[in-house]
């Protein structure tokens, strides 16, 4: 039988039972009686001791530990596993000069709403021309995620007469202190699939300790003998999760650095293959019913959708790019999950999503008709 912990009326019935049975004469369940107050204490201490006891069994265990003490259990695993701290923005931004202009290393680059970039290392042009140069969110976090074309605006640093705009690679790599729940879910993730050099869930591991990687697909011999294709997403800053160039590159860089050596990690950015969707005849066609159908869309999409590849589907292993297309039918429940939906008509897609290799399956335009 299961070990149960007792109320703190439990404990106290038993303090005064234990009263009575070991000093007779004595009735310490009479409310006017000085025992009863001794045996509230008394059982008010056991309850908290007890109480104590069922939050430190807790601790042991990863699924059940407060979020404070992860860290310590992933400092415990071998390789550790530590939490991912928040990241800059990092990536290329073109200079349009109209002068000759200096800019200096550490020039500052404002974007519209604010956020702040220094420039890695300044240049010299002689006269009107293009240039770029890699620059660093001041501040880490997610925020600092810009995608290409946006203007940014000179603060300091600058002699002579110049424009500034993010590259088409963007400036990717940013992320917020990575979640609790995230980090929980790492951990059960590492402990369940230890090293085994260089195992496909060795590089999904790996990859989900790249800041801002929030989910991975792992493609083993997927160009070739001797590599490994990973397909990472960025679900907190990135649309659908799809990743920028600097991204990519972000993590094809900490993938050489600290990923298994037993084989050569190839990144790259699933290819987006928008559904479009009609719905007829939603009852009652509300705008709150329509928002939660939406709402539950981008649920399922999130959670069934995968990238597709060659890889041999193995049950333990979801993660694998292995055959696959995303169901007709998932859509069709998840607008009948809608909070208030009473029917519908899912009249587009009419079929399943084919994909082919490195494809995944993304919400297009959503129509109710």
């Amino acid at each position: 039988m299961a070990w149960q912990s007792k109320s703190l009326r439990e404990h106290v019935t038993d303090a005064v039972r234990a009263f009575n049975a070991y000093l007779p004469g004595a009735d310490a369940a009479l409310a006017r009686n000085n025992l009863k107050p001794v045996a509230k204490i008394i059982g008010g201490a056991k309850f908290e001791l007890e109480k104590f006891a069922a939050w430190s069994s807790d601790q042991k265990f990863i699924l059940t530990c407060d979020e404070s003490l992860l860290p310590r259990h992933g400092a415990e695993m071998k390789p550790a596993v530590p939490l991912k701290d928040a990241s800059p923005a990092k990536g290329p931004v073109t200079v349009t000069a109209t002068t000759a202009i200096s800019l200096a290393t550490g020039a500052l680059l404002t974007r519209s709403d604010g956020a702040i970039f220094s420039v890695d290392a300044g240049i010299v042009l002689g006269g009107a021309g293009t240039s770029t140069v890699q620059v660093t969110a001041v501040l880490a976090g997610a925020a600092g995620a810009t995608d290409a074309a946006a203007v940014l605006t000179i603060s300091s640093g600058l002699t002579g007469s110049a424009t500034f705009a993010v590259a088409a690679d963007g400036l990717g790599g940013a992320a917020d202190r990575e979640a609790g729940p995230a980090y929980r879910a790492r951990l059960l993730f590492a402990k369940a699939f230890p090293d085994h050099a260089g195992a496909p869930a060795d590089w999904l591991r790996y990859t989900l300790a790249v800041p801002g990687v929030t989910r991975a697909f792992i493609e083993p011999l997927g160009q070739g003998r001797g590599t490994v294709v990973v397909y990472p997403f960025f679900d907190l800053t990135r649309p659908n999760g799809i990743p920028l160039e600097s991204d990519r590159a972000a993590v094809l860089s900490a993938l050489l650095v600290s990923g298994p050596g037993a084989a050569l990690p190839v990144v790259r950015i699933p290819q987006a293959v928008p559904i479009p969707m009609i719905v007829q005849n939603l009852s009652p066609a509300t705008p709150e019913v329509q928002a939660a159908a939406a709402a539950e869309i981008a649920t399922t999409f999130f959670r069934n959708s995968r990238v597709a590849g060659l890889a041999d589907p193995h049950p333990s292993m979801p993660f694998l790019a292995t055959p696959a297309a995303f169901s007709r039918s998932w859509i069709w429940q998840a607008i009948a999950n809608a909070s208030g939906e009473q029917s519908h008509v899912l009249v587009s897609p009419t079929t399943d999503q084919a994909l082919t290799p490195g494809q995944t399956a993304v919400p297009g335009p959503l129509t109710f008709a």
